[in-house]
């Protein structure tokens, strides 16, 4: 007899982790699972252990503590990375100073106490939090760059799509939304909107990390020191930084560089959200327009029908957990976790809009059922008959009032309707004489998209123009991520080769 088995309940979400167990069909998406567990407050250990090297090489090739010391401790320090840097300075203790922490038990205080000279715990704190923060920054370049490409797919493959838009639009303005009908568009050209934002964002990105490669190292608690033969390119150098601040009191005191993280997370934030909040409205059951896989789904606890589109909201929340962190009383920790959500965010959006299903007939059928047309109706009406605008508009809008009163569809509107329609209004009072066949093709939605050749417009001779040159720029941009990190990795590398050459390897 096979045995069956045996699981251990953790909770109602658990089930969502169980394929085909339930009302999902797959396992959460390991992306999803990251985004969920979220920052978890640690100290930014690697940023100090980067920094204790940097500081005991320059310190030791400058002959300010003896040779043998700095070997001493650099060879610690080796050590100490065979350990687990993170397990033992955690061990050890003593947070932003559990370098020399570490020194003191392994070396004593006479060769051990020497790593602090010259340096203050704002150092400490300022290089680590550039270092980290610049290491956001250059991942969420390269997780917006693989986004975009998910995007510029996405509309590509949509290109055709005809698309119901909504005015003033399912965006996260902190307002009420009219959700009502507007011209028609394709779900390419709507997706391109977003790509657009974030080709934006992406030169913001790359303004903050230019902000967080200059170096505050050697600025000591405001005034530097007056240790002779401190050499602070040495360390910027090491450190893999570009510039230094050439005021040490602005490298100490600041607190901008927190700032500085919201105002791009602030910007990136409200791009995301704003597409995801429209595609978890699209997927509700009303509108029924999209319909995420079920990895990227969660379910209820009491209700056995939910599925619940629970990665769209947390793409959606965005924008308002970034602002609520901002104004919170820990804002370094906020701008932590505001950079882990946006980062866990982007990385599940390739996977989210590659298998996202669309109800493309439906969305036709959307886009030409609420009157969408009347616009490129009363367009028509000017063409064809040289009325004024103001006058075909309230043509075509009595029009429309008269047909939903008596329940006539766009579709089956006739030369009859609108001759009656300009007889009712007042400043015409006659037939216009407009053919069916002209009417129903300024109504047709498809027609309106494909009409649109404009520059920015939505017929897809011009989204396919847009794509490509996106496509283009984000080719560029991974080559500047990848000269960014060859810098950073030279930097390491340089740093491993003066410590060899210290210890004598």
């Amino acid at each position: 007899m096979e045995k069956k088995e045996e699981y251990k309940y953790r909770g109602h979400l658990w089930f969502a982790m169980r394929p085909g167990v339930g009302r999902l069909t797959e396992p959460m998406a390991p992306e999803f699972q990251r985004a969920e567990k979220g920052w978890e407050k640690t100290p930014p250990y690697l940023a100090y252990h980067i920094f204790d090297k940097v500081h005991t090489v320059m310190l030791t090739e400058q002959g300010i503590i003896p040779r043998s010391d700095g070997a001493a401790i650099l060879r610690a320090f080796r050590e100490m990375e065979a350990e687990g840097v993170v397990a033992a300075r955690v061990r050890v203790g003593g947070v932003d100073h559990s370098g020399e922490a570490y020194l003191i038990e392994r070396l004593g205080w006479e060769v051990g106490g020497r790593i602090h000279i010259g340096r203050s715990t704002g150092d400490l704190a300022t290089v680590s939090q550039h270092i980290t923060q610049r290491e956001y920054v250059l991942e969420a370049m390269e997780l917006l760059t693989s986004a975009r490409m998910a995007l510029a797919g996405f509309a590509e493959k949509h290109v055709e799509t005809i698309w119901p838009m909504y005015s003033p639009g399912l965006t996260v303005y902190g307002s009420g939304y009219i959700l009502q009908h507007a011209q028609p568009m394709t779900l390419g050209f709507y997706a391109m909107a977003f790509l657009n934002q974030l080709e934006r964002e992406q030169r913001k990105l790359e303004a903050a990390y230019d902000l967080f490669q200059i170096s505050p190292a050697g600025s000591a608690i405001g005034t530097g020191t007056d240790i002779p033969g401190f050499d602070r390119h040495r360390t910027m150098a090491l450190l893999g930084f570009d510039a230094l601040y050439r005021n040490c009191y602005d490298a100490e005191k600041h607190e901008w560089y927190t700032l500085d993280s919201f105002a791009v997370l602030l910007t990136l934030s409200h791009v995301i959200s704003g597409l995801f909040y429209d595609l978890l409205v699209y997927s509700s059951n009303e509108f029924g327009l999209v319909d995420p896989a079920d990895r990227y789904c969660g379910t209820s606890s009491i209700m056995p029908q939910k599925r619940n589109p629970t990665a769209l909201r947390f793409l959606a929340d965005l924008t308002v957990n970034v602002k609520s962190r901002m104004l919170g009383a820990d804002s370094v920790d906020g701008m932590h976790r505001s950079w882990t959500d946006i980062n866990n965010g982007l990385r599940m959006i390739p996977g989210i809009l590659g298998t996202l299903k669309v109800d493309s007939s439906r969305a036709e059928e959307l886009a030409g059922a609420h009157w969408a047309g009347a616009s490129d109706l009363a367009s028509a009406v000017v063409r064809e008959k040289g009325l004024s605008w103001r006058t075909a508009h309230q043509i075509v809008a009595t029009l429309v009032r008269v047909s939903v009163e008596r329940g006539v569809k766009p579709s089956q509107v006739t030369e009859e309707h609108l001759d009656e329609a300009a007889t009712m209004y007042p400043d015409y009072g006659r037939n216009l004489g407009l053919s069916t066949q002209i009417i129903q093709e300024a109504m047709d939605p498809r027609k309106m998209v494909y009409r649109r050749t404009l520059i920015g417009g939505p017929a897809p001779v011009r989204v396919l123009e847009e794509i490509a040159l996106s496509q283009r720029k984000i080719e560029e941009d991974s080559v500047y991520i990848t000269e960014k990190r060859r810098k950073l990795e030279k930097a390491a590398g340089d740093l491993e080769e003066a410590i060899d050459r210290i210890i004598g390897i």
